[in-house]
């Protein structure tokens, strides 16, 4: 069973916020999170697993996650970096390459800071309109994310213990 569960907000009318805490440094998180070799580990909703995971962290470099979720077919989403800040702050554009929500472009903004060895990571997500975030919202991504960060609880947990 994690030590932390994720938590979901609904902040105005275009936000979702998600946040998750974990007992490790916050360089280490840090570099789980944009370390696409690490990153494919955990990465997966926990239905499936990462097929592919390229990251150019540079500003206005592209990112690419694939999942293979089985019966649920290929998930795919991409972007560009907007600002890269280690170990403290990614941000860059979000694509769902999804039909009907594709088109959709949207900010995730993931912030990283730590206490008493406990790192906390913020991510907000900006829509461009109320009915795109609702809708992200409605996709499953509380189950997906929360499944997706139990699992980086456990390489954490696994590596530094």
């Amino acid at each position: 069973m994690p030590e932390f569960k994720l938590q979901l907000e609904l902040r105005g009318d275009t936000e979702i916020v998600l946040h998750r805490q974990f007992r490790a440094p916050q360089a280490t998180v840090f570099t789980c999170f944009t370390d696409p070799n690490i990153l494919s580990k955990w990465l997966g909703c926990g239905m499936g697993k990462t097929i592919l995971c390229v990251a150019d962290y540079e500003i206005g470099g592209v990112w690419r996650h694939q999942m293979d979720m089985g019966d649920y077919g290929l998930f795919d989403s991409f972007g560009q970096t907007l600002e890269f800040e280690v170990p403290n702050r990614l941000v860059r554009s979000y694509i769902y390459n999804v039909p009907v929500i594709r088109e959709a472009v949207s900010t995730e903004t993931a912030t990283f800071s730590e206490s008493d060895g406990i790192t906390s990571v913020e991510i907000v997500i900006r829509h461009l309109t109320k009915e795109n975030r609702d809708g992200h919202a409605a996709s499953g991504i509380e189950y997906g994310a929360g499944k997706s960060y139990d699992a980086l609880e456990e390489l954490l947990a696994s590596q530094i213990a």
